[in-house]
């Protein structure tokens, strides 16, 4: 687990100087759960995004509530974004709120069309009001390349790690009558995905027990409004969530 610094910038990352901007997201508080090791950063890994094709993801984070200064825990009052540098050209972040508090869930949307491909480092800048012996005091936190965001040409086209349960970014996203949701699995295992509308009603559940290998999900989406739709893929030990845009 990564100590207090690098989680409070991973926690933030991503977002952009856009403050005044409200994101439309909310916080997964069903599936992200503060475990106070400290704070939490849900899916703890960005899928990929494809050049040149709509990516729109949300994150759930929760701040930790204390921050080491000099070998000394020190309670955080809330933490402000001061920047962050080297996004995907054509990506923007827009958090839910303007500060964190912490033991609080917020949620960053990550969206846009990058129009360059290539791993994207983020450079992250923050700053936390912490209580330095009764006072609140602004500490910067230094730039931190914890997090990364990959842009393929073409989704689907990544080297695989075929040293656990992986999935796959779906193609197209967004879509027009239907989708593929790839995955890879090392041993024989049921998979459960389930597809929601954006109240939380499922509205498509399929159950399939599978070999060791790769395997396709062909989603049927025709007859639904056009809108973001969430997905869980379910394993019985791991769970990936993410969104389904079904275009007009």
């Amino acid at each position: 687990m990564k100590r207090t610094a690098t989680l409070l910038a991973l926690m933030i990352a991503g977002l952009t100087g856009f403050t005044q901007l409200s994101a439309q997201c909310d916080p997964d508080t069903e599936n992200c759960i503060d475990t106070g090791e400290p704070g939490q950063f849900c899916p703890l890994s960005l899928p990929d995004a494809g050049l040149n094709t709509l990516y729109d993801e949300v994150v759930t984070i929760i701040p930790p509530g204390a921050y080491t200064v000099f070998g000394n825990d020190v309670t955080i009052l809330f933490i402000e974004i001061d920047s962050v540098k080297n996004l995907p050209p054509g990506v923007d972040y827009f958090p839910n709120s303007d500060r964190f508090y912490p033991d609080t869930a917020y949620c960053i949307q990550l969206t846009g069309t990058p129009t360059q491909s290539g791993e994207f480092d983020l450079a992250i800048y923050i700053g936390a009001t912490i209580d330095l012996l009764g006072t609140p005091t602004r500490i910067p936190v230094v730039n931190d390349t914890s997090v990364s965001i990959t842009v393929v040409d073409i989704l689907g086209s990544r080297a695989r790690d075929f040293s656990g349960f992986q999935l796959y970014q779906n193609v197209p996203n967004p879509f027009f009558e239907g989708t593929r949701l790839g995955c890879y699995t090392p041993v024989e295992v049921k998979i459960d995905l389930s597809v929601y509308n954006i109240l939380g009603v499922q509205v498509y559940h399929e159950s399939d027990l599978v070999a060791p290998g790769e395997h396709e999900f062909r989603f049927d989406g025709r007859d639904l409004q056009p809108g973001t739709y969430l997905y869980k893929v379910s394993t019985g030990t791991t769970y990936f969530t993410g969104k389904l845009m079904k275009s007009r």
